[in-house]
């Protein structure tokens, strides 16, 4: 057994088991929850194998801070263009400050990437018409074509009462999920912590990255089938 926040999760000595596991989230749809006290470059590193190789045909959706650098997250040979690949970088508002979106968050664009600030409202539309008009694109989304990085879990709890945030997340996976998509969300901190004990719940299953040495590692917690991977080398 291997602790994980407030539960036990079985390491499984089968890998079918696991991988069967992985199959079952990438033909239904599913959310991750991407958590570690680690340097911000290997969540980088992480959520870019998430995202996809570059010679898989994915429907690419980023959710940045203003300072991520996308290249950091997008291989070179990544077709960027509004039909393959998009990006928001979003700026949250204070507290009692009227939502106001920038002029470019427009839906009449030409640009792959795209500056947007106001509330939780504005950020769930433009994450919700995007992955409407991917599916769209594509003539509807085979599973896992999908996938979104979403990075701003922590400026929302800056800003945002929990409750807001919890019932935000819930609608945004969902509505990732029920076009077969995969999504990750980045939570800085270890499993255990409380934020991250209360979030769990909303997830298909919890990413933990850690550093050992000078080896990067992962260990994936698949909560329906609850199994375990145990710890594996995090590639290049």
């Amino acid at each position: 057994m291997v602790s994980g926040g407030d539960t036990d999760t079985v390491v499984t000595e089968d890998t079918s088991t696991f991988h069967l596991g992985l199959d079952d989230l990438k033909r239904r749809g599913s959310a991750l929850l991407v958590v570690g006290s680690v340097p911000t470059e290997l969540y980088s590193r992480a959520s870019k194998q998430m995202l996809g190789a570059p010679d898989e045909p994915r429907r690419r959706l980023l959710v940045l801070n203003d300072s991520t650098p996308l290249d950091a997250r997008l291989s070179p040979s990544i077709q960027r263009s509004m039909e393959w690949t998009r990006a928001i970088r979003y700026t949250t508002l204070e507290r009692g400050t009227a939502a106001v979106t920038s002029p470019v968050a427009g839906r009449v664009q030409t640009a792959y990437e795209r500056h947007v600030s106001g509330g939780l409202g504005e950020l769930g539309a433009e994450i919700s018409e995007d992955v409407t008009e991917f599916d769209r694109l594509a003539g509807t989304l085979s599973p896992a074509e999908l996938r979104v990085a979403f990075d701003c879990l922590p400026s929302l709890l800056s800003r945002y009462e929990r409750e807001h945030v919890f019932r935000f997340l819930h609608i945004m996976t969902a509505h990732v999920r029920a076009q077969n998509g995969m999504v990750h969300v980045w939570s800085p901190g270890d499993r255990s912590d409380e934020i991250n004990r209360v979030l769990e719940p909303l997830f298909d299953a919890v990413v933990e990255l850690n550093v050992e040495g000078t080896e990067a590692q992962h260990r994936w917690h698949l909560r329906q089938k609850d199994v375990s991977s145990g710890w594996l080398p995090l590639k290049p």
